[in-house]
């Protein structure tokens, strides 16, 4: 059933602000079924901490075998209450990345996407995760995967990025900008 599977979190353990926020996105959206991964802080080039973090999670999945596993980064905002039920009730049958939601992009009409920026919530198949482990470090990874996959948007979108301090970016972040453009899952 769509109410077992497992959201696996990446979660920088320094970010305590994060981690309480989470907990209530996941209480707030019924979710039971997660494991929460220490993320990789990477000083000197956060990017590269960012891609491992998504890489070990990727890697476990393809070691068990698994044919598709959902990710989300610890500051996920679900956009209405039972956002994540409709996320995986209506996963499109055949991607190599469904997202949750995305920071940037243009999404065409068969809610497809070719360059896009943004994974705080993505479920990946079997058939990507040898692309997404061959990543080179030390750019963003999403900024990588341009042209190179289908990847598919929910929509209306689920997931956004809770606005505040990026380790990524270094500054305070308002993505609002960025996402009010596209519709949004509202219950």
């Amino acid at each position: 059933p769509l109410t077992m599977r497992t959201l696996h979190i990446i979660h920088l353990p320094h970010r305590e602000d994060r981690l309480v926020t989470l907990m209530d996105e996941l209480r707030v959206q019924q979710i039971p079924y997660r494991r929460i991964w220490d993320g990789f802080w990477d000083k000197e080039l956060p990017a590269r901490g960012i891609l491992k973090a998504h890489q070990q999670i990727v890697s476990y999945a393809k070691t068990e075998g698994l044919d598709m596993i959902t990710i989300a980064e610890d500051d996920v905002q679900f956009t209405a209450k039972g956002a994540f039920r409709y996320y995986l009730e209506n996963e499109p049958a055949k991607f190599d990345l469904y997202l949750g939601g995305i920071t940037w992009g243009n999404i065409k009409q068969d809610s497809s996407v070719d360059d896009f920026s943004g994974t705080s919530l993505y479920t990946i198949a079997a058939r990507f995760y040898d692309r997404l482990l061959a990543l080179a470090p030390g750019l963003d990874f999403d900024r990588q995967l341009a042209g190179r996959g289908l990847f598919k948007v929910c929509h209306p979108i689920v997931a956004l990025q809770h606005n505040g301090y990026s380790d990524n970016s270094r500054r305070l972040m308002d993505f609002k900008r960025y996402t009010d453009r596209y519709g949004r899952y509202k219950g």
